[in-house]
């Protein structure tokens, strides 16, 4: 298997959030990538493994993006864990700036995805639901982080325990 090397590498890597709600193992495996670019992995391998679901779909299809739309709402699932585990381990004044900050990033994300669709003569909902998806990844692996406290976000300001 190709991912066999990958796949060890990764599950020798720091666990990916601890979170207090399950997330599911490709998006684990995917967090564990992102964090360990430029070490032990590269954008391309993380890329694969985020899109891995969808290759046996040619690209720019309608079955392609009704694949994409599926792994998109896998990591809409993913954000909402990790957002709430974050705002719980968080002060109230930092959980009040994460949520400006995801009502940014969310007006950012669609304009920038959107844009990607628009600049396609063919494939756009595959170009849209990617772009959506690899940034839902991104802003799971800064929630990761943040939980995990590798981050130095001003957000990861810490409830006292």
């Amino acid at each position: 298997m190709k991912y066999l090397t990958l796949i060890a590498a990764l599950m020798a890597a720091p666990t990916v959030a601890q979170a207090n709600t399950t997330i599911a193992e490709d998006k684990v495996l995917v967090l564990a990538c992102l964090e360990n670019m430029g070490t032990t992995t590269q954008w391309p391998q993380c890329v694969e493994l985020m899109f891995q679901p969808c290759v046996s779909h040619e690209v720019g299809t309608d079955a392609h993006a009704a694949c994409l739309g599926e792994v998109r709402k896998g990591w809409v699932t993913t954000v909402e864990i990790l957002q709430k585990d974050l705002t719980d381990a968080i002060t109230l004044d930092a959980s009040a700036e994460v949520l400006d900050i995801m009502g940014q990033w969310t007006g950012y994300v669609v304009q920038k995805c959107q844009a990607q669709a628009a600049s396609r003569e063919t494939g756009a909902e595959s170009a849209r639901l990617g772009c959506e998806i690899s940034e839902m990844a991104g802003l799971s692996g800064e929630f990761a982080a943040c939980i995990e406290g590798r981050s130095t976000a001003q957000y990861c300001e810490y409830k006292d325990q």
